[in-house]
């Protein structure tokens, strides 16, 4: 290389090289506080009615909130897989 050449970089390029940006690591940082925040009321629920129907009253709760997610996906899934008849 003679010492007239040199070599030039755009601003552009440099930025692409840094990393992940900024935006994901908002985007992430949100995602992160949702969960934690659905978690912890999800938490408080659990425990509140643990106090208030027992071990078995909840097991009930969480099995009958389950079955009933359970159903509408299926009937989701089903109308998805069978909508070309």
């Amino acid at each position: 290389m003679e010492g007239s050449e040199t070599l030039v970089t755009r601003d552009e390029d440099a930025e692409e090289e840094e990393g992940l940006g900024r935006r994901f690591w908002l985007r992430f940082a949100g995602g992160v506080l949702a969960v934690g925040v659905v978690l912890f009321v999800g938490l408080l629920i659990f425990w509140r009615a643990f106090y208030a129907w027992g071990f078995l009253g909840v097991f009930v709760v969480i099995a009958v909130a389950g079955l009933i997610f359970g159903w509408v996906y299926d009937r989701r899934s089903a109308r998805r897989t069978h909508s070309y008849e």
